[in-house]
C-alpha cells in the first residue's frame, strides 16, 4: 500500500526531520536516507521500521540541520590551524625564495583553517531517542494513509470474493444436469449402437455410477466454500492478512482449474474460466494489501 509521513524532532541546537513514504511490494524493503553523521543509527531505525511495518517498499529519508540560527552557520576560525598553515607558507617562501607577503586572504582561502558551524558532528547517543520519536510520528502518519487505502481494496476484495461464491453456486446447481446430459448421451449412443438398455438396467447404473465418480467436484466445491470464508475472515481480522489471502488465492485457482477439467461441461468451463480472470485480480490486489 502506498502511503507518506513526516516527523520533526529538536534536540541539542539540532533539528531533525524524518520522511516516509511506501510503495507496494510483496515483502519488506527498507531504504534509509541518512546524513553521514547519522549513518551509525541505521540498523536501529531498521528495527523501529521493522516492527511497525510488514509489507512494502519503505523509503525513509533523515534530514539533519543545525537550529542555533543564521549565526551558528558562519565562517569558524581554527586558530591552530592558521598557526600551522602560516608556519608552512612562510617556509615554503623562503625554500623557494618567493617574494611578497602571505596575506590574511591567503591564509583563510587555505584547507581546514576556515570552517563552517554546520560542520560540528552531533552526539549520536543523545539524538537517536529523539530521532526514534520523529521516525515514529513519521510512520504513524503514513500507517494512517495505508489504512485509507486498504480500506478500499478490502471493500474491492469483498465485492469480488462474492463473484466467486455466486459461480461456486451456480456450479454446483448445474451438476445434477451435467449427470442428466451424460445418462441421456450415454443412452443414446448404446441405442445408435443397437445395444438399448433399459433405464434401470444394472449396468447402465454402475456406468453412470462410474462417470459420476470421475467428474464428481464435490469436494473441490466445498474446499471453495471453505476457503471464502476464511478469505472473509482474514479481511475482517485486525490482523495482517495480505500473505494469507494470496496463499487462498493460490489454492482457489487450484480448485476451480480441477473442477473445471473434471466436470467437462461447457457451462461449468465458462464459469471457471470467469473465477480465474477474477483471481488473477485478486491477487493483483492482495498483493498491494498488508
Amino acid at each position: 500500500m502506498t502511503g507518506h509521513g513526516r516527523g520533526n524532532a529538536l534536540a541539542e541546537g539540532w533539528r531533525l526531520t524524518v520522511e516516509c513514504g511506501s510503495v507496494n511490494r510483496k515483502g519488506l524493503e527498507i531504504v534509509l536516507s541518512l546524513p553521514k553523521p547519522l549513518a551509525a543509527l541505521e540498523p536501529k531505525l531498521r528495527e523501529v521500521i521493522q516492527k511497525r511495518i510488514g509489507r512494502g517498499r519503505i523509503n525513509v529519508m533523515v534530514l539533519l540541520e543545525n537550529a542555533a540560527g543564521p549565526e551558528s552557520t558562519q565562517g569558524v576560525v581554527d586558530k591552530q590551524a592558521a598557526r600551522r598553515t602560516l608556519q608552512e607558507l612562510q617556509e615554503l617562501q623562503a625554500e623557494l625564495s618567493l617574494p611578497g607577503q602571505i596575506s590574511l586572504e591567503l591564509l583563510l582561502r587555505s584547507p581546514g583553517v576556515l570552517r563552517n558551524g554546520t560542520e560540528d558532528s552531533p552526539d549520536t547517543d543523545t539524538l537517536l531517542p529523539v530521532l526514534q520519536t520523529a521516525l515514529v510520528e513519521a510512520l504513524d502518519r503514513m500507517i494512517v494513509m495505508r489504512k485509507k487505502e486498504g480500506a478500499h481494496l478490502v471493500t474491492d476484495l469483498f465485492k469480488r470474493i462474492k463473484l466467486l461464491e455466486s459461480a461456486a453456486k451456480a456450479i454446483r446447481i448445474r451438476v445434477p444436469a451435467v449427470l442428466r446430459q451424460r445418462r441421456d448421451h450415454l443412452k443414446a449412443r448404446l441405442e445408435e449402437l443397437g445395444l438399448p438398455l433399459p433405464a434401470n438396467d444394472p449396468a447402465l447404473a454402475r456406468e453412470l455410477a462410474f462417470m459420476a465418480e470421475r467428474s464428481d467436484i464435490t469436494e473441490e466445491l466445498t474446499r471453495l466454500e471453505s476457503h471464502f470464508v476464511q478469505c472473509r475472515e482474514s479481511l475482517e481480522s485486525s490482523e495482517q492478512a495480505g500473505r494469507t489471502l494470496d496463499y487462498l488465492a493460490q489454492e482457489m485457482f487450484r480448485e476451480f482449474n480441477t473442477l473445471g477439467n473434471k466436470a467437462g461441461d461447457a457451462a461449468i468451463s465458462q464459469r471457471v474460466v470467469q473465477s480465474k480472470a477474477e483471481l488473477d485480480r485478486i491477487r493483483e490486489q492482495v498483493a498491494n494489501l498488508e
